[in-house]
């Protein structure tokens, strides 16, 4: 739990995103908002000292007006400058409360779902964290 914890205090920072309510597994489809949705961690390796190298699988959706081309276009540019962020993260570290931190990635971006008045938009990414831990 605490890599999840870590990681809503990295993206609450994130200026892309200081716009938006902060969600963990549940996003609103027609009101603009932005959750981080865990998707499974998997263990990469082992080694001789017991440290486990582990990565850690999220998407981190918002729900942004989708109503028209201006907005759709302005909801790519979104995605590209919370991208652009989070390799910046991945550049200069994450503080990590109980593990190592070695990268973060964000990848895939784009529009996933519409609401069902159209007006709203779900735009997903691709997130993985890569730690060690004892």
């Amino acid at each position: 739990m605490a890599i999840l914890n870590d990681l809503q205090a990295l993206f609450a920072q994130c200026p892309v995103l200081q716009e938006f309510a902060p969600r963990t597994d549940q996003l609103e489809t027609d009101a603009e908002g932005y959750a981080i949705l865990p998707t499974g961690s998997t263990a990469l390796r082992q080694d001789m000292t017991g440290v486990v190298t582990w990565q850690y699988n999220f998407v981190l959706a918002a729900t942004r007006m989708s109503a028209d081309d201006v907005m759709r276009l302005d909801n790519c540019n979104f995605l590209e400058r919370l991208q652009d962020w989070v390799q910046g993260q991945n550049r200069k570290g994450v503080t990590l409360t109980d593990a190592e931190f070695i990268s973060l990635t964000a990848s895939d971006g784009g529009l996933s779902e519409w609401d069902e008045n159209y007006q709203y938009g779900v735009y997903k990414i691709q997130g993985a964290l890569i730690y060690e831990k004892e």
